[in-house]
């Protein structure tokens, strides 16, 4: 193989390389099991926690249903779209839907129903 072809070669993986990474950093992350995963800073998690728990009515969790990331929320539950003022504080949930289940705030995809990050009370470990 002559150098040039090489550099060729060189050339056109780095920017199909550099393509990929790219795309990937727009897509939200993935959990292969699970799907979509919203990931919120510990402010943005008491600020929507503080807000959400004032303002949205508590669901009980039906019988047999556990609140955890990539659970399917049953129709009995109800989800309402984020508010303008939270989609503002929290731009990467803007095209969520919110739901307060057993005391927990629970951030739904609007199409699929599939829970794509649940806040609590309780600061997480690397709020702590």
């Amino acid at each position: 193989m002559n150098s040039r072809r090489a550099i060729r070669y060189v050339l056109i993986g780095g920017l199909v390389l550099m393509w990929s990474l790219a795309a990937g950093a727009q897509t939200p992350p993935q959990d292969s099991a699970s799907g979509p995963v919203l990931e919120l800073t510990p402010a943005q998690r008491l600020t929507v926690y503080q807000s959400v728990s004032q303002t949205y009515k508590n669901n009980a969790a039906p019988t047999g249903f556990r609140v955890s990331v990539g659970a399917h929320i049953p129709d009995t539950i109800e989800v309402k779209p984020l508010s303008d003022t939270l989609a503002q504080l929290v731009p990467g949930a803007k095209n969520y839907s919110v739901a307060m289940i057993e005391k927990q705030v629970v951030f739904v995809d609007p199409h699929t129903k599939q829970v794509v990050a649940v806040v609590t009370q309780e600061p997480t470990e690397t709020q702590r």
